[in-house]
């Protein structure tokens, strides 16, 4: 496979799995019956941290579009490692999701603290935690991927590389040149 392909491979998967992410964040998570009526709780109530990560994990990939080899690297574990957060909160609100909807029952009863999960008559928890911990997974691995394959990508585009001119090893000498008319622009 070529360098272009595990590029767009890597950065792809990494974006597919950040907008699945949100989408799942979006949807209802967990509905819990108090007083005897349903109420929703969305990812956004049981596990807000999921936006944050996956609207990060967008941003590292309009990063290592543009990044050198060394800073892809870097990158790349930045990405394993959101898809680790995404993977934790989801996990967190699916093994208590009693705790998750706590904020759920408090507005709807006015009750907050401890005795909040003793007001839950029915819970029921959807597939949305599960879809993003899966995401968090996916983000996970894009970033081991790109970790192992980023030194087969091909160099970022001449434009976000600073270039020096021949002979000049230091700022002064770089001033020297644009003294004497030197257009670093035409290069």
């Amino acid at each position: 496979m070529t360098g272009s392909r595990l590029k767009a491979l890597g950065l792809g998967a990494l974006a597919l799995a950040a907008a699945v992410a949100l989408g799942a964040w979006s949807q209802t998570w967990i509905t819990v019956s108090v007083e005897g009526a349903d109420h929703a709780v969305p990812g956004a109530t049981a596990a807000p941290a999921v936006s944050a990560l996956a609207l990060a994990t967008l941003a590292v990939v309009a990063a290592l579009a543009i990044a050198g080899p060394r800073v892809r690297l870097v990158l790349a574990i930045v990405a394993a490692l959101l898809g680790a957060g995404v993977v934790g909160t989801a996990a967190a609100a699916l093994s208590d999701p009693a705790g998750a909807a706590e904020p759920a029952v408090t507005a709807a009863t006015g009750i907050s603290g401890e005795g909040t999960a003793a007001l839950i008559e029915s819970l029921a928890v959807s597939a949305a935690p599960v879809v993003a911990l899966a995401a968090g997974v996916l983000l996970a691995l894009a970033g081991v991927f790109i970790a192992v394959t980023t030194s087969r990508w091909p160099a970022s585009g001449r434009r976000y590389a600073r270039e020096t001119r021949r002979g000049a090893d230091d700022a002064v000498s770089e001033w020297d040149a644009l003294s004497e008319g030197d257009d670093p622009t035409a290069r």
